[in-house]
């Protein structure tokens, strides 16, 4: 287990909240030198191969389509260069890994409508048949915790009803891209000037299409990267499991301050499977008992949970951050009578 000072784990916090917080930010949050910050950042970029990016509230966009599919190829299985140049300018799959376990391919898609999906989801398998793939699709509406990165195409899908110009798209790429990105570099870049490139950022974040200026971490600590995919009978008062549930999910890093958390993605999707979580852990042991203790949790639900491990970033990002897990989670009503 690699070791991390507090201030390294201080920084890390405060940049997957608000990754444009400047070094005497920083340094204020984390009592010390600016040196010291920027030395310790400099290790922790390195190290953590730290992306800067956005997170972006997906309900603004044009496209409301969203889904998680996954692929277990037959004997023949293609090359992960083969995946790689085949994905590389699909504009609906956002992010694909390939994966080690109950299943070879992971894709997060999005598309403009349900007939563009579908025509997607026919050409991929098409495409693949020779690898005799069978595929999985579920529907992901609204994750309790967590976010995807987007690859910069999600900028053509801004809904017409935010109104924002090529200028503004523009600035979203290059935020996109690298959210840390000065004022200055923005501006030599879009050929706008300094004052209004800070008022046109100001102006994304109050049209809520910017969630968060955050980052994407690529090289965790906990080299087991696991996609859970669970199952249920959904049994009466299974409100009361989901509830338990969540009590888990807010107490499971108690004790500790977490370079990255435990869990980070879970949410509830319609289709294949009814729920998912991408989650990170140190040995296969840790994945064992965290399996086990959702199983004992839905025991009189039929609970089946299938998982692999995400073996390589075929493309796109991974969605790792240090994100303070009770602070924002998402509740959902499982029943129209329950909140």
């Amino acid at each position: 287990m690699e070791i991390y000072s507090k201030t390294e784990r201080i920084i890390l916090s405060v940049l997957s909240a608000d990754s444009r917080a400047s070094i005497t930010e920083l340094a204020k949050t984390a009592k010390c030198s600016r040196v010291t910050v920027v030395k310790a950042l400099n290790r922790l970029e390195k190290r953590l191969d730290i992306r800067y990016t956005l997170e972006i509230d997906e309900s603004k966009l044009g496209g409301s389509e969203r889904h998680i599919v996954v692929v277990k190829f037959g004997n023949k299985k293609p090359s992960e260069e083969f995946l790689t140049s085949f994905f590389k300018n699909d504009e609906y799959a956002q992010d694909v890994y390939a994966l080690e376990g109950a299943f070879d391919l992971f894709i997060y898609a999005r598309a403009g409508n349900p007939a563009k999906y579908i025509q997607w989801e026919t050409y991929i398998a098409s495409e693949l048949a020779e690898y005799r793939p069978v595929i999985k699709p579920s529907e992901f509406v609204v994750a309790h915790i967590g976010f995807w990165p987007l690859n910069d195409s999600f900028v053509n899908d801004i809904s017409s009803a935010i109104k924002l110009d090529k200028k503004d798209r523009q600035i979203l790429v290059l935020l996109n891209q690298n959210s840390r990105m000065s004022i200055h570099e923005m501006a030599k870049k879009t050929g706008i000037e300094k004052g209004t490139v800070r008022y046109r950022l100001l102006r994304l974040q109050n049209s809520g299409v910017v969630k968060r200026f955050t980052i994407a971490i690529q090289n965790p600590p906990q080299q087991y990267k696991i996609l859970h995919f669970s199952n249920y009978r959904f049994n009466k008062n299974i409100n009361e499991r989901m509830l338990e549930l969540r009590r888990w999910y807010l107490t499971i890093d108690d004790g500790e301050f977490p370079v990255l958390g435990t869990f980070q993605i879970v949410a509830p999707i319609s289709g294949s499977f009814r729920s998912f979580a991408f989650s990170l852990f140190y040995d296969q042991d840790n994945v064992s008992s965290s399996i086990n203790n959702h199983k004992k949790i839905f025991q009189k639900d039929n609970i089946d949970i299938v998982y692999a491990r995400v073996a390589n970033v075929v493309k796109g990002m991974l969605p790792l951050r240090n994100l303070e897990i009770k602070a924002n989670y998402t509740p959902i009503a499982w029943n129209r009578d329950n909140k």
